[in-house]
């Protein structure tokens, strides 16, 4: 049995598929999973165990994680063992929410707001600091295919998300401009791009490649 070279499974964001990665260029052969439908009342554990058993990840790969997909990435690693996970525009397991989050949660807007509401604040929050291009608008189109209760289901996982450490290494690429995550906490495994929004797979492909091949790949075993 011989051991095939390090794959990266890479994991869109809330309601976008693997389109949304199409600038940028990973060092490893890169398997892209594409979001399940949540069921009824599921744990955020259960759902990303479900969404990862039909593949074949195994010790030395790593898990590349876009805003929710990093969320899901993160706490799937804090019970299968990759050697490493990187974050982009997400939340580190370390990284306290946004002050807007916490309120959110705290008035339970969540369990009464009418249909369509919380997709449409997600668009919103998508939108700030934004340039208008023809790929942004096709993120957007792209947010349409999944239903509103889904868009409800994600917001309450996150908001409720009890943050279990990874077995592995935790890298994380972050936003100066991004109203939805915090930057995370300055450490030689975080790095911040500047003038970048939520959305910086659109305007900062180049950089984030750039990081994956300088910073992350060297520490790989």
């Amino acid at each position: 049995w011989e051991m095939r070279e390090a794959r990266v499974w890479v994991l869109p964001g809330l309601g976008a598929d693997s389109r949304i990665f199409r600038n940028l260029e990973f060092p490893w052969s890169a398997t892209f999973l594409e979001w399940i439908l949540p069921e009824a009342e599921e744990s955020l554990s259960s759902y990303a165990d479900r969404l990862m058993a039909p593949h074949d990840i195994q010790e030395h790969d790593l898990l590349f994680g876009y805003s929710f997909g990093g969320i899901v990435a993160q706490d799937w690693a804090s019970r299968h063992q990759v050697q490493r996970v990187v974050l982009l525009n997400s939340l580190h397991h370390n990284t306290p929410l946004r002050p807007l989050f916490k309120r959110i949660a705290a008035t339970g807007i969540l369990n009464w707001a009418p249909e369509g509401s919380i997709r449409k604040f997600i668009f919103f929050m998508a939108r700030l600091n934004s340039r208008p291009s023809a790929h942004f608008e096709g993120v957007l189109e792209m947010m349409e295919q999944f239903p509103c209760d889904y868009y409800r289901w994600v917001l309450k996982a996150v908001l409720q998300w009890n943050r279990p450490t990874p077995l592995c290494p935790v890298d994380s690429v972050t936003s100066d401009w991004d109203v939805v995550f915090p930057e995370c906490q300055p450490s030689e495994r975080c790095w911040t791009l500047s003038r970048a929004t939520h959305l910086s797979f659109l305007t900062h492909a180049k950089e984030i490649s750039a990081l994956l091949k300088e910073k992350v790949d060297p520490m790989l075993s």
